[in-house]
């Protein structure tokens, strides 16, 4: 379907003649708004009707000339007649470009000749943006003499980008066209170089800030990388290098060939229309396509589910795919057209090296010398091996020959050994690893030798823990090795020794490649995976060990997580039951290193000190198990003569051997000795006092530990909990251990609501109050946290605007040999945790420990229960439980 431009300017021109003709001004800023509403219902209808998102905004674009060009007629008559050759009213940035999107901003400027018509510009600038305004537009506007362009023009990179997209809408066509030559003349060709050096350097700072890859799960269409702004940028430089700056300009002048003008052209009509469609969705202007939109967006686009994917899946992966070649071809022309041309000579000429395979590395970039010369499957990937070698980029040229011969990456060449062992060659080469193979993941080279990759290709994934899509969180978890490689970083240096120490870097690779290879097949992705993974192993000739070994990561690639975050790590059957799981210390160390990769690959600031220390003390922990040093255990004896001697000064040895024959022999195996030393402390000071507290800033965990020592009853961790929440303190982990004699001795790792540590004494001093205040029934929990909750309503109000996370209860009566663990999975929100320990407090249970954890607006409570007769629970106790939970948690919410 097409708009017939010529139609809308006939049938607008005549409308706005008759609404000119009305006698009164009211009655004619009343005609005003009613004609834009009307043709924004008609483009709205154009719009359902699947009209191009280029089409739209060139006819929104029409529209808005029609009406400037009428006030600016009457405003130049009104109070300046007889200057128009001296005035110009100038579209800019989108608006210039003709894409003026449903409900963005007008850029204009108001162009006068010089400095004696600046009062008259000012006058008539005036007058045209009051009208605008009064009908409803917002408008970014400037008021400009010919020399302050030209002088802006030089000194910033915004308005200089949006003067090159600058239009004539009304007024003087010579004043516009000095201008436009000026600009060429003084700006873009005497400062060519600078010019595109700004404009790379806009764009990595743009990608800082809205995202450096294509497959985010909620991209800025406008801003994020593959978004409309790559091809702007691409075209701005365009005009400074080549003096084009239209596509089809570039195309003309033997820049960008027409293979590569086409699929841009493409992907940025399909972004145009779903930026439209957000626009006419939120009544607004929008350029975040976030997760809550974009199921609507799938159906206005008229995407339909199938039995594996959502419409919205569906959807998404449309647009990433766009996004990806916008990305990748306009990245190809702007690295070429900010290159500088250099004359031949032997240096230039020194850096043309050949290689072997007919390639050759021209300026740092891999093309193939004889372009006609055939291209198999084997030379397909020795190319991708000299580029992960060498650290080149290919050249447009070799690109497009890859492409190109993909056919040749057939069933037979997938199924050979030879390309099997090239592969597997470069999956060993540490360091180099992601860049290789996001390189074949970009020309579809992956997608075609691993077809089940394909499968995750642009696959959304619909929760807010991750950031990317299935494949690009793929590619970034290898490249967290890749970078663990190339590092120095002493901080790292650990899991460096893990990493030099696994047996077959390929087959931590390929486990890492197929960890998330079951998503888009529905629900469990890890028992769905298995399956691929045997099948791509077997194809890979990989041995029986070999083929095991990627197995097993598949099968366990959330079990080391999942334990070092929601388990007692003290408890011995735990760590038995892991090792047991994990077999031989080579699968530890690839196991590990695995769940380092992918929670790092999530996202920015996923990977925490706090899940740092959680998962290197579950590996050494099970490392004792598979490859125990008797040297290195920890003897309890030595241990409490050691603090014995530290603390003679303090408490008597008595004291100290009464706390250790109070506490179960595992606390003092899991308990650091600063720690054990701070809770002795603590407990032989308490005497008749409700509770004693002590602060420590941890550093390397970002956060502020928090050790307490009370008498023990029922509901502690209740009303400590919402004493902390009542105080807008988040509680990261809690470790709980009662002594037989009935005092508690906790330890919390806090920060503050923004996550940064707890670091003022005075802040302490007053928590500490409310906690004895609460303690000794001075003051009223419950309440304390519901003034708490009522004063964070826009807080609440913005976490409700996201995808509603459902509550899931579930139970684990094997894991400890002591206590039923409880975990609550739901969205976060302030006094979780104290709700849940409230309402266990309610039932007689007992809490004896706890873990808390929280990722973006999920929460996962963790909790080690016991009866009152400090049993575990029976399995016909556990739904009753979770309902008295359940019912807890959705007054909680009702109330919110």
């Amino acid at each position: 379907m097409q708009i017939n431009f010529e139609t809308i300017q006939q049938h607008a021109g005549e409308k706005l003649r008759r609404i000119e003709s009305q006698p009164s001004a009211e009655a004619r800023l009343e005609g005003l708004k009613k004609f834009l509403k009307i043709e924004s219902q008609r483009l709205r209808l154009r719009h359902r009707f699947g009209v191009g998102g280029g089409q739209v905004v060139a006819a929104r674009s029409l529209i808005v000339d029609l009406f400037i060009q009428r006030i600016s007629r009457a405003a130049i008559e009104e109070h300046a007649a007889g200057a128009a050759d001296r005035f110009a009213v100038v579209a800019l940035g989108g608006y210039g470009r003709q894409e003026l999107a449903p409900y963005s901003d007008i850029d204009v400027l108001f162009l006068h000749l010089g400095k004696r018509d600046a009062e008259r510009g000012a006058t008539l600038s005036a007058a045209i943006l009051y009208l605008l305004w009064d009908v409803g537009f917002t408008v970014g506007h400037s008021c400009r003499s010919l020399a302050e362009c030209l002088a802006i023009a030089g000194d910033d990179t915004t308005s200089r980008n949006a003067l090159i997209d600058a239009r004539l809408v009304w007024g003087s066509p010579d004043l516009f066209g000095t201008l436009v030559r000026r600009l060429d003349e003084e700006v873009f060709k005497p400062r060519r170089g600078a010019v595109l050096e700004e404009l790379l350097a806009e764009q990595a700072t743009r990608y800082v800030k809205f995202g450096e890859v294509a497959c985010l799960q909620e991209p800025n269409i406008k801003e994020s990388a593959g978004g409309l702004r790559d091809l702007h940028t691409l075209l701005w430089a365009g005009r400074a290098a080549y003096g084009k700056a239209t596509l089809q300009g570039l195309v003309g002048a033997g820049v960008v060939p027409e293979r590569d003008a086409k699929p841009m052209a493409a992907a940025y009509d399909f972004h145009l229309r779903v930026r439209n469609d957000l626009h006419f969705l939120t009544g607004r202007r929008a350029d975040q396509l976030s997760l809550d939109l974009q199921p609507q967006v799938a159906r206005n686009l008229r995407y339909a589910e199938t039995p594996e994917l959502q419409a919205s899946e569906i959807f998404m992966r449309d647009y990433f795919l766009h996004a990806r070649r916008l990305h990748r071809l306009t990245l190809t022309h702007l690295e070429r057209a900010a290159r500088r041309p250099e004359k031949a000579s032997w240096f230039s000429r020194a850096r043309n090296v050949a290689a072997l395979g007919g390639f050759v590395m021209r300026d740092g970039a891999l093309e193939l010398e004889d372009r006609a010369a055939p291209l198999d499957g084997d030379r397909l990937l020795l190319a991708f091996s000299y580029g992960q070698a060498t650290g080149a980029t290919f050249g447009s040229g070799l690109q497009e020959l890859v492409q190109a011969h993909l056919p040749a990456v057939n069933r037979q060449f997938r199924a050979a050994p030879e390309a099997a062992r090239a592969f597997l060659k470069m999956l060993r080469v540490k360091g180099r690893v992601a860049a290789a193979l996001r390189q074949m993941h970009e020309l579809g080279f992956l997608g075609k030798y691993l077809p089940e990759f394909a499968r995750i290709t642009c696959l959304v994934q619909h929760d807010l823990y991750h950031r990317y899509t299935v494949d690009e969180h793929t590619l970034r978890a290898i490249g967290v090795l890749d970078e663990l490689a190339n590092s120095r970083s002493r901080a790292m240096e650990r899991y460096r020794q893990v990493y030099a120490e696994v047996r077959d870097p390929a087959v931590l690779h390929l486990g890492l490649l197929m960890h998330d290879i079951g998503k888009g097949l529905g629900g469990g992705h890890t028992e769905k995976g298995l399956a691929i993974t045997e099948r791509v192993t077997s194809r890979l000739h990989l041995d029986r060990e070999a083929a095991g070994q990627v197995a097993f990561l598949v099968r366990h690639h959330l079990t080391m997580s999942h334990i070092s975050q929601r388990r007692d790590l003290a408890d011995e059957k735990v760590i038995a039951d892991f090792a047991a799981a994990v077999g031989t210390l080579d699968n530890l160390n690839m196991l590990t290193l695995l769940t380092y990769a992918d929670i790092s690959g999530v996202g920015p600031g996923v990977w925490s000190e706090w899940k740092d220390a959680l998962l290197w003390e579950l590996h050494l922990k099970a490392r004792a198990v598979l490859a125990p040093e008797p040297a290195a255990e920890r003897a309890i004896e030595p241990l409490r003569q050691r603090i014995a001697l530290m603390l003679s000064s303090e408490v008597g040895v008595d004291e100290v051997r009464a706390h250790f024959d109070l506490l179960p022999e595992d606390y003092a195996r899991a308990t650091a000795p600063q720690v054990i030393i701070e809770h002795i402390r603590l407990a032989n000071a308490l005497n008749s006092r409700p509770v004693r507290l002590s602060w420590r800033v941890n550093a390397q965990a970002r956060c502020t530990d928090l050790h307490l020592c009370a008498r023990n009853r029922r509901g502690l961790f209740a009303s400590l909990a919402g004493t902390l929440t009542a105080q807008g303190v988040n509680i990261l982990s809690v470790h709980l251990n009662t002594r037989a004699d009935g005092i508690a001795v906790d330890s919390f790792k806090v920060c503050d609501t923004v996550g940064e540590p707890i670091t003022d004494p005075e802040r302490w001093e007053q928590l500490e109050a409310e906690i004895r205040r609460a303690l000794s029934g001075e003051s009223d929990v419950a309440a304390a946290v519901a003034k708490r909750l009522r004063g964070q309503t826009s807080h609440l109000r913005r976490r409700r605007a996201l995808p509603a996370a459902p509550t899931r209860i579930t139970w684990d009566n094997e894991s400890s040999a002591r206590s039923t663990i409880l975990e609550v999975r739901a969205g976060d929100r302030l006094g979780l945790a104290y709700r849940i320990a409230s309402a266990l407090a309610g039932l007689n249970l007992d809490i004896v420990f706890a873990k808390v954890a929280t990722e973006k607006n999920l929460a996962l409570d963790v909790f080690y229960v016991t009866d009152a007769a400090g049993e575990k629970l029976r399995d016909g106790d556990l739904p009753p439980v979770g309902q008295e939970i359940r019912r807890a948690l959705d007054e909680a919410r009702a109330e919110e």
